[in-house]
């Protein structure tokens, strides 16, 4: 294998080069994984030097006490008093599990760990209240200060403060203690990625503090809490200022400044919001992340008794419409792409916590080095220096709420697990937490509570609750599967991909994964032979050759519909290999000038789209039934499992398969002599359901099979519509009674329940639709025109806003659509699994209305289109 062996060999190609080079048994994966790689800036490191950077850049005061670096440590049975003896150090922020902790030991489920540290409060904070705040321990902390008890905290990812003004002593020693408790995946906490057993997309579990400890003095009446929204039409900041011990009275003044100058000021009761216009406004963006100073002071009787630093930038993410009226995410009024890489935060010897504020800005200014203007921060919750330097240096965050709890089936849209009553408590107070405290960041413009189904419940309420306690940013309801149609975007993971979902008329279609090309390279991976990627190169020049390949076949999506893309990773992490760059940072894996190139084309302004590029970008499912020779039997399903009877031409590989070849329908000259009113497309076959090729022979249905389609994300069968359009065109070769054109119908235990039905259907037999709709009622559309045998007619059924409208038109071409019926529905079709069929229905929980005729032209979009938009409509 032609590996690149060395750093140096390799850092010579890069312009980043000084960004990237330096100055079964458990016991058994341990010794496996001896030395993991560590990153050159863990040489630098020391016990005094342990993130001594201030720790909330949105809160800031000028005294503080750092509590990082060396702590006692003892790890003790979960039902055992705290130790006698500390025999173990461990150095603060670093996980227990983690190289650069130095214990570098584990902390199982039935284990508590136990920490310990003393300190003296500086000279000069007499008089004081003192705070003390943990950035982030994972998962149960409980505290005590001088033997006094301060309470438990739960959550591996919030911040969290306990007043210690009465335990605390002054001019002495005092001693801090922590218990810290982590079921990693034997509970149902948000936990990310974290396993005790390591493997594939499961990494090393990090247990107990892996954030600042810090003291911070304030006065007896102080600032607890700001919150700060920007409103762009008004070009305005808000500024709402908890104090809970201030006295009645007081007030709240903020000054807002631009360059140190003073552009806007104002004054009001504490919790009550600031408003504060400000004139010539400059917003924030990718490329201009302009930010504004705040002052904020408490007053009481007029006089100044707290103040802290802020800052804020002016920004609006909303959904808007394009140049083509296709839905995207609008940013600052306009629809821009968003594209970054996803970063999942971990670190070699550091695992959730990077060695220094230098590395975890490094991170950042690598992804834009690359032309990426996004980041999506994958089931993890970062320091908030993390989110500062996203503010300052202007990269997008789409913000994932770690996962937790049992994953329901997936991919399966409309499909969901269950929790707990305390399990879904801990989930929802920890999602909350996150909110509030990451809301005032520019940066953060998107919230993704569930991915890929892990603990994935209540998805509706949790989206609903969401965007209304926060209506600033934007949701992603479900990240890549099991979608229930609510929240602002349509998300899709693919890999390699890349693909797009459809358009729909109030959502954007967004890829938030794909990609994942990999590249080992000797020396600077965690497993050796076990790396992986979704597909692996050789050399530097491949990988950067296969990427370029890969983001041009984006560009098309994005002029037709996609809003935004994720591509998989930022750097390899554990045994992944399919990151732009090394898990210790030393390499960068593609070149950067060609990266940065392809990665900006997505960026080009949207061109102007034709009627009949609009209508595609939505449409799901197209099945044309042109493949194959007149008179000849449809590919079949059980003699080989690679042959489609029917290619779907959307895109969206919803493609159709038969029972066998001694029943399957066939292909017919028979078509209709409308013609299709898309430009250079003919329509010269049709499928043949009239059983003549095989005589003697009652033909089957064709229908979907995802699995054998290849169709990972299974939109069609799973697709929660909020409006559609269906169009059919077919002839009967003999009237039978009822027959089903296309049908879609549940199969549970058996039995068939129909939930979409077309054809003819009643008594007499009618053009018409029976569907399940949203509410699980049954609804019957039904025209007056009984068709003859031997005649073609094109069938169309809207939904939109709950009103179901059934159009129809014979084969004359100079004839338009009329709307044959409608009737009033609840939301749509009924959010509910089933297979889509071609050729029959079913009846009383089994088969039945068999189709006889011919068939063409099946498609079916997730918008409502109108008649200038059908298929067959009238020529011009």
């Amino acid at each position: 294998m032609n590996r690149l062996a060395t750093t140096t060999s390799l850092l010579s190609a890069v312009s980043l080069a000084a960004g990237f080079c330096a100055a079964g048994d458990r016991a058994a994966l341990a010794a496996e994984r001896a030395r993991p790689p560590v990153t050159r800036w863990a040489e630098q490191l020391t016990d005094d030097s342990a993130w001594p950077e201030y720790p909330r850049p949105q809160m800031v005061r000028q005294d503080w006490l750092n509590l990082n670096g060396r702590w006692e440590l003892a790890i003790a049975a979960g039902d055992a008093a705290q130790p006698d003896e500390f025999t173990a150090k461990i150095l603060v922020p670093f996980p227990i599990e983690s190289e650069l902790g130095g214990y570098r030991g584990e902390l199982l489920p039935d284990q508590r760990a136990w920490y310990r540290r003393r300190f003296a409060l500086p000279d000069g904070w007499g008089g004081q209240r003192v705070l003390l705040h943990f950035g982030a321990v994972d998962w149960e902390a409980e505290v005590w200060v001088n033997q006094k008890s301060l309470g438990v905290h739960r959550g591996g990812y919030d911040p969290f403060t306990f007043d210690v003004t009465e335990a605390v002593r002054a001019g002495e020693q005092n001693e801090i203690v922590v218990a810290v408790r982590d079921p990693t995946e034997s509970g149902s906490q948000p936990r990310g990625k974290q396993s005790l057993s390591p493997e594939g997309i499961w990494y090393t579990s990090t247990s107990g503090i892996w954030q600042t400890v810090w003291l911070e003095p304030v006065p007896r009446s102080y600032i607890a809490r700001l919150t700060i929204r920007a409103d762009l039409p008004s070009s305005s900041v808000k500024v709402v200022a908890d104090a809970p011990l201030a006295a009645a009275g007081a007030e709240m003044e903020v000054v807002v400044k631009a360059d140190g100058k003073v552009v806007a000021s104002g004054r009001q009761a504490v919790r009550t919001p600031v408003v504060l216009p400000i004139a010539n406004a400059r917003w924030w963006s990718p490329s201009d992340p302009y930010l504004y100073d705040l002052e904020v002071t408490l007053l009481e009787s007029g006089e100044p008794v707290d103040q802290v630093a802020s800052y804020c930038g002016l920004r609006s993410i909303r959904l808007g419409k394009d140049r083509n009226g296709q839905a995207r995410m609008a940013f600052n009024g306009e629809p821009l792409f968003q594209f970054g890489p996803l970063d999942q935060g971990y670190w070699p010897d550091g695992l959730y916590t990077a060695p220094c504020d230098e590395a975890l800005r490094h991170d950042l200014e690598v992804a834009k080095s690359l032309g990426f203007n996004m980041v999506r921060k994958h089931v993890k919750v970062e320091p908030a220096r993390w989110y500062y330097w996203c503010d300052r240096l202007g990269l997008l965050v789409w913000q994932d709420m770690p996962s937790g709890g049992k994953r329901a089936e997936w991919p399966a849209d409309g499909v969901e697990t269950e929790r707990s009553r305390d399990s879904a408590s801990l989930y929802r107070r920890e999602l909350q937490a996150m909110v509030d405290f990451l809301g005032n960041s520019p940066s953060v413009v998107v919230w993704v509570p569930f991915n890929e189904g892990w603990g994935q419940f209540d998805t509706i309420a949790v989206t609903n609750w969401l965007k209304e306690y926060d209506p600033t940013r934007l949701v992603v309801s479900a990240s890549g599967g099991n979608d229930f149609g609510c929240g602002d975007v349509n998300d899709d993971h693919f890999y390699p991909g890349p693909v797009a979902p459809p358009a729909e008329r109030d959502r954007a279609a967004v890829l938030s994964e794909f990609g994942g090309l990999g590249l080992p390279l000797e020396g600077h991976s965690w497993h050796g032979e076990e790396d992986w990627g979704y597909r692996t190169y050789q050399t530097r020049e491949q990988l950067t050759s296969a990427y370029e390949k890969l983001i041009a076949k984006l560009r098309p999506l994005v002029e037709s519909r996609l809003s935004a893309a994720v591509y998989t990773q930022a750097t390899d992490v554990e045994i992944e290999v399919n990151g732009l760059a090394t898990y210790d940072r030393a390499v960068l894996k593609v070149d950067e000038a060609t990266v940065r190139a392809a990665n900006q084309r997505l960026f080009a302004p949207l061109p102007s789209q034709s009627p009949e590029e609009r209508t595609a970008a939505s449409v799901l499912a197209w099945w044309r039934f042109e493949e194959g020779a007149a008179d000849s039997v449809v590919a079949d399903l059980s003699n080989n499992l690679g042959a489609i009877a029917a290619r779907d031409s959307s895109g969206h590989n919803n493609h159709l398969f038969a029972f066998s070849r001694r029943n399957a329908p066939a292909i017919s000259e028979a078509a209709p002599r409308r013609t299709l009113a898309i430009p250079q497309t003919a329509n010269l076959l049709c499928l043949d359901d009239t059983g003549r090729v095989v005589p003697g022979v009652v033909t089957r249905d064709l229908y979907l099979n995802p699995e054998v389609a290849q169709t990972h994300m299974d939109k069609l069968s799973h697709f929660p519509f909020s409006s559609f359009t269906i169009e059919a065109s077919f002839c009967l070769a003999r009237r039978n009674g009822e027959q089903v054109v296309l049908a879609k119908e549940e199969d549970r235990d058996g039995t068939l329940t129909p939930l979409l039905q077309l054809g003819v259907l009643g008594d007499p037999p009618v053009i018409g639709v029976d569907l399940v709709d949203s509410a699980g009622e049954p609804i019957e559309v039904r025209s007056e025109i009984e068709p003859r045998p031997n005649e073609w007619w094109h069938v169309v059924v809207t939904c939109e806003d709950g009103r179901l409208r059934l159009y129809l038109a014979d084969d004359d071409p100079q004839h338009d659509f009329a709307v044959a019926a409608e009737a009033i529905v609840s939301g749509s079709l009924a959010r509910r699994g089933g297979t889509w069929i071609v050729g029959r229905g079913c009846e009383s929980g089994s088969m039945g209305r068999d189709f006889l005729g011919w068939a063409d032209e099946i498609r079916i979009s997730t918008k409502a289109l109108n008649p200038n938009q059908f298929l067959f409509r009238k020529s011009r």
